[in-house]
C-alpha cells in the first residue's frame, strides 16, 4: 500500500483493534488472495476442494496486490487472505491487529519470481543507469520496492535517487512501452506474458537474503476473527498447509490451475520454473523481508519475526 493509504489505515490503532468480527457460527469465511503465483494457495484450495473436505464454505475474492489485501483484512471486509511479508510486517510493527497463520511462496535462485525490466531499446542496462529513473512497483514503501532498492545499491546505483510508482502488474508494460516509466519490477507468470515485449537487466529479489531462500507470501487472518474463531483458523491454517504440499508436488497440474488465475496460456505457464511453497513455519524465512524493510525506512525498526505468528499456528 502506499504511503497515504497505510497513514488512513494506521490512522487509530485502537481503532482497527475494535473492528467488527463474526463468530464462529457464521456460514462461510470471507478470503482474498492475488492473481500470481505467489499468492495462489487459497485458489488451488478451493479448486481442489481442499476447504470443502476440511468442512469450510470460503468465499474467495480477488484483489491486485498484498497492500490491498491487508487493508481488507483490518478493515474487516474479509477474515483471511494472502499478503506479502513486507506488508505483513508493516502493520504488525505499528500494532495492527493480524496473525501470520500459514507461510506461503518462497523465492529462491530456481524460480527467481521478481524481474527488473525496462523496454527492449532501452539504453538502461544495469544499476548505475536507473539513477534518477522511475521505476514502477505494484505496492509504495513494500517488500518489492525494498527488494528494488536492495538490489540496486548492491549492484552500484543509488537507490534513493530514483522515483516510484505504484502500477498493477498489467500496467508496467504498456507504461514502459508509452515512456511514462523507465522500468519496473514484474513478477511471474506475469513476467513470462511480457517477457517478448521487454528487457531483463536483473533479479531483485536475490539481495534480499544474499541469494538465500525467503518466504515472500504469507496467509494472514484478522486477530478478531482469530481470536473469535481459534478452530476455524486452525483448519484455515491446515488447509493452507494441505494445499502446500499438493502443489510442491504436482506442478503440472498445478500450471494448469495457474493459467486459469492468470489468463496466461498453459504452454507459457508450463515453461515457468514452479515456486516452491513452505511447507512448515519458520520465522527465518521472513527476518530477511522484515530486515530489507527496516533498512530503506519502510517500517520504523527491525523486530523478531516469531512475533508474527498466531498463536497454536
Amino acid at each position: 500500500m502506499n504511503r497515504a493509504q497505510f497513514a488512513a489505515l494506521t490512522g487509530s490503532a485502537a481503532a482497527a483493534r475494535a473492528i467488527p468480527a463474526r463468530a464462529a457460527t457464521s456460514s462461510s469465511i470471507r478470503a482474498a488472495t492475488g492473481t500470481v503465483e505467489e499468492f495462489a494457495l487459497p485458489f488451488y484450495a478451493v479448486q481442489k476442494g481442499f476447504f470443502r473436505d476440511a468442512g469450510l464454505n470460503v468465499e474467495l475474492s480477488f484483489l491486485h496486490g498484498g497492500g490491498l489485501i491487508t487493508q481488507a483484512i483490518l478493515g474487516g471486509a474479509i477474515d483471511f487472505g494472502v499478503t506479502n511479508s513486507g506488508s505483513l510486517s508493516s502493520a504488525h510493527v505499528r500494532g495492527l491487529p493480524i496473525y501470520l497463520l500459514s507461510p506461503g511462496g518462497l523465492y529462491s535462485t530456481n524460480a527467481p519470481i521478481a524481474h527488473f525490466i525496462v523496454a527492449k531499446t532501452s539504453s538502461i542496462n544495469d544499476a548505475p543507469a536507473l539513477n534518477g529513473k522511475t521505476i514502477g512497483v505494484t505496492t509504495l514503501n513494500d517488500m518489492v520496492q525494498a527488494a528494488a532498492m536492495a538490489w540496486i545499491d548492491k549492484h552500484g546505483g543509488d537507490a534513493h535517487s530514483a522515483k516510484f510508482f505504484e502500477l498493477t502488474s498489467t500496467e508496467m508494460a504498456p507504461a514502459i512501452a508509452g515512456g511514462r516509466l523507465d522500468a519496473a519490477v514484474i513478477v511471474e507468470p506475469q513476467y513470462t506474458g511480457i517477457k517478448d515485449q521487454v528487457k531483463l537487466i536483473g533479479l531483485p529479489y536475490e539481495s534480499v537474503n544474499n541469494g538465500k531462500p525467503f518466504q515472500t507470501t504469507g496467509a494472514i487472518g484478522n486477530k478478531v476473527w482469530v481470536d473469535r474463531n481459534p478452530a476455524l483458523a486452525r483448519r484455515v491454517t491446515q488447509v493452507m498447509f494441505h494445499t502446500a504440499e499438493w502443489a510442491n508436488k504436482n506442478p503440472a497440474e498445478e500450471a494448469v490451475l495457474i493459467a486459469q488465475l492468470t489468463k496466461i496460456e498453459a504452454a507459457k505457464i508450463a515453461a515457468i520454473p514452479r515456486i516452491a511453497y513452505a511447507t512448515k513455519s519458520d520465522p527465518n524465512l521472513v527476518q530477511p523481508v522484515i530486515d530489507v524493510m527496516a533498512r530503506y525506512g519502510f517500517i520504523p525498526r527491525s523486530f523478531s519475526a516469531a512475533e508474527l505468528r498466531a498463536p497454536g499456528a
